[in-house]
């Protein structure tokens, strides 16, 4: 989050972050730098590049030649685009109904295979009744003995494909939660994404307007990241972003979502939780973060610690997803503002 002063603003206007219009100036004039055109998808990508998503400053910062526009394309279908991941659910769901009919297939040999055998008992059981000689008898028997002998190899050749059907069916359906798994996972942390963090958010305030207990929402920034990261390096960054995140995982009860929200800013959400006790928990997180010491891993020498500023803000029924989380990134600036390393409270 950006560290300067907050700006006059209009009394009602909703507040405008300063690290987002630090971001989007950073991102034209990258654009600018680059000689690229400003469409939206451009823009994009770099706007999440400067906002610190670790899998796209990666790639890019990993690219050998010129980033021109189709270089930009690349990198914005792999990472921002739906076509890859809505390719590969597709492709997986063509698998799935391929194996589906392959195995309807399957048990319709079944269902002919015993109605053949069936008619075939019917048949030796009319020959036996009529054998007048013991060798029209045996015949029936060596009949029956015969069809039975192709039945059981049938049945072994069926019970095989069924086992296959299933276990391609079961493996298909695993890789199809990765996929969609993937989709809501932030690659760095581990943690719900953006993407999980809008829908879940959305589905609690309509069960909060719905009659639902209290909603606290808490935006945490991690304070000068900047700075630290510049330092020691992405790396070192990309190692306090870990130790973050599990912090807040461990911090939290089943019931509490976590999500990296962009960049060094994580968001939690409380549901069926008063203010108060969105702030106790808010406050605990705060501090278990500042009790531990990061460590270069790789020369295993001390960098210092790290501290967390947190605005937490309480539902008010009927107001809009984006009001709520302004009310706590408000509350996070003002944290900012005021010293860093607490927790405040919207308004």
């Amino acid at each position: 989050m950006s560290e300067h002063p907050s700006e006059a603003r209009p009394a009602k206007a909703a507040p405008v972050a300063p690290r987002v219009r630090d971001l989007a100036r950073q991102a034209m004039e990258k654009i600018e730098m680059l000689g690229l055109e400003p469409t939206p998808q451009v823009y994009e990508l770099w706007f999440r590049y400067f906002q610190g998503d670790p899998e796209i400053k990666s790639a890019i910062d990993a690219h050998p030649s010129v980033l021109d526009e189709a270089a930009c394309h690349k990198f914005y279908k792999r990472f921002l685009s739906e076509t890859a991941r809505a390719d590969a659910i597709r492709t997986i769901s063509d698998h799935i109904q391929q194996a589906i009919s392959d195995l309807a297939g399957t048990i319709d040999s079944v269902k002919s295979m015993t109605s053949d055998y069936g008619g075939s008992l019917n048949d030796v059981s009319e020959k036996i009744k009529n054998a007048e000689t013991l060798e029209e008898l045996a015949d029936a028997v060596s009949s029956i003995v015969e069809d039975t002998r192709m039945m059981l190899e049938k049945n072994q050749n069926l019970e095989y494909e069924l086992t296959s059907s299933s276990t391609q069916v079961a493996e298909l359906k695993k890789n199809l939660d990765n996929v969609k798994k993937e989709a809501l996972t932030d690659g760095l942390t581990n943690l719900s994404n953006r993407k999980a963090f809008d829908k879940q958010i959305r589905d609690w305030i309509s069960d909060a307007d719905a009659g639902g207990g209290a909603l606290c929402l808490l935006m945490i920034d991690i304070d000068h990241f900047k700075k630290f990261n510049d330092t020691y390096g992405h790396q070192v960054g990309d190692q306090v972003l870990r130790l973050v995140a599990r912090t807040l995982t461990d911090g939290i009860k089943g019931g509490d979502f976590a999500a990296r929200f962009g960049g060094e800013e994580f968001a939690i959400i409380f549901p069926n939780t008063p203010l108060s006790g969105a702030e106790r928990v808010a406050d605990s997180l705060r501090r278990a973060v500042e009790n531990k010491e990061v460590v270069n891993k790789n020369n295993n020498k001390t960098l210092g610690r790290i501290t967390l500023s947190g605005g937490v803000a309480e539902y008010v029924k009927g107001e809009s997803v984006t009001s709520f989380i302004d009310r706590a990134d408000a509350a996070l600036y003002e944290a900012k503002h005021t010293g860093r390393n607490r927790i405040k409270s919207a308004k």
